[in-house]
This record gives C-alpha cells, structure tokens and sequence, in this order.
C-alpha cells in the first residue's frame, strides 16, 4: 500500500483557492477573539500600573512639601487619599520612609539611617527596619551628608475584568524617591530631632 495518493489529494487540497469567507471567518475568528481579549487585558494592566504611578508620585509629593509633625491620622488620610485617586478600593498597601545619609571619610561612616517607616493597608509590604536601610546603597539614590528623603513605595493586585489567566493577581509595585522640598525633616508622631 503506498501513501502516494494520500499525498495527491493533500497537494490538491493545498493549491485549491476556492472557498468561502464564511469558513475563513469561522476558522480565524477564535484567533482574532483572543488577540483582542489579550490587548485589552494587557492594556488595561498597563493603565492600571500608570493610574498607581501617578497616585504615588503626587502622594510623594505631598509629603515632601509637609512642614509640621505628621501622625496615624495623616497617614490614614495618605492611603485614603491613594484609593480615591485610583479609583479602587481594592487590596492596596502604601509604605512610606524617611531616610537620612551620614557620610563621614575619616571615621569610615557610609551609611543610611532610618528615621522612620510606616505602612498603611494589608499585603506583603512591612515596615523598614534599620538594617534593610543601612547598606542599601544599590537601591537608594545617592545623597549628600545629613540629606534625608522620602522613599513611597506601592503595592496593589491587579484583577482584570476579562481574564485569560495571564495577568491574574499580577502584583503592581511603585517606587518613588523625593527629597524634602521646605524643611530640613519630616517628623513622625515623636521621632524627630535636631537635624
């Protein structure tokens, strides 16, 4: 038994240009379906990551311009203020951290200080600890002698309206760092002292 008919049926079938658009449409359809469900899904993620970006940077910004003492209250209000500027009240965390370089060749001193770090909403994010800050020269920006900032960090579960399965519980973190723009610190609730 040889296959050589087999084959002339499949070339013949393969150079025949009749057809449909009918049964074009029916065979591409789920392709085109699915193209566009995973744009979308895609885009919205990426829409979802800058409306987090921009809330983050204008909360950074408001404390960089804060001059008085600020306390539970205030940051209670920070993370209320991130949910309404992201229009979710979904399952986000706000982190944010006063950091201070001590430079000092002669004694060998190159080192951060944490001044203080406190986190708002549930998840993953906790506050820093003075030895996550010390040595972190990687991912700090670098300072001058005295200098301290404020480092906001973000975290929130994107959850798509249409799911494919890909982006499901994609974990969408921001990071912003701001110097203090009109005080030499920004004290927190008792933990402030001469600069």
């Amino acid at each position: 038994m040889t296959l050589r008919p087999a084959f002339t049926l499949l070339r013949r079938f393969w150079k025949q240009e009749c057809g449909t658009a009918a049964m074009e449409t029916v065979v591409m359809f789920p392709f085109l379906f699915m193209g566009l469900t995973f744009s979308y899904e895609y885009f919205d993620m990426f829409r979802y990551q800058s409306v987090r970006e921009k809330a983050t940077y204008t909360v950074a910004d408001m404390l960089s311009r804060e001059t008085s003492e600020v306390d539970q209250t205030y940051m209670d209000n920070v993370k209320t203020l991130f949910d309404i500027m992201t229009n979710d009240e979904g399952n986000n965390q706000v982190r944010v951290t006063v950091i201070r370089y001590h430079l000092d060749a002669a004694n060998n001193i190159d080192e951060f200080e944490l001044r203080w770090s406190e986190v708002r909403g549930t998840g993953d994010l906790n506050p820093l600890s003075a030895n996550d800050v010390r040595t972190a020269h990687a991912t700090l920006p670098r300072m001058i002698n005295g200098q301290e900032i404020i480092l906001v960090e973000t975290s929130s579960q994107y959850d798509p309206v249409f799911s494919t399965g890909f982006t499901d519980g994609t974990n969408i973190k921001t990071r912003m760092f701001v110097p203090l723009r009109f005080a030499a610190q920004l004290c927190y609730d008792g933990v402030c002292d001469a600069a």
